[in-house]
């Protein structure tokens, strides 16, 4: 089994809170995503708190790959409990999108 590591520090530095650190993360987990059969992405126990990074790197993931792929795939390590409430509600969130945007495409394809 191939395993991936993506480090968050030493991916996107000491502080990362904005989306643009959130692209560096999402961009290295979809290089890897063909190659690896599991990713572990290390948070070292550094709180993040950052809505703008988390659905950045992780929450984008839910309206391109199923969840249960995302959930056997994506291991979190090191990540804070309140981070971890803040990634289940942003996954929620991108959940209900999904399901929207879904139920919504054969609506515009019956209206053109």
């Amino acid at each position: 089994m191939k395993v991936s590591r993506i480090d968050i520090r030493k991916t996107v530095g000491k502080k990362p809170v904005s989306r643009d650190d959130g692209k560096v993360v999402y961009k290295k987990i979809r290089e890897l995503w063909k190659k690896s059969d599991q990713i572990s992405v290390v948070f070292a126990n550094r709180l993040i708190a950052s809505v703008s990074f988390i659905d950045q790197a992780f929450g984008h993931l839910v309206l391109e790959y199923p969840l249960d792929e995302l959930k056997r795939k994506l291991k979190f390590v090191g990540m804070e409990r309140y981070d971890k409430a803040l990634l289940n509600d942003i996954i929620v969130s991108r959940v209900r999108q999904k399901k929207l945007d879904e139920r919504e495409k054969p609506r515009s394809r019956r209206a053109s």
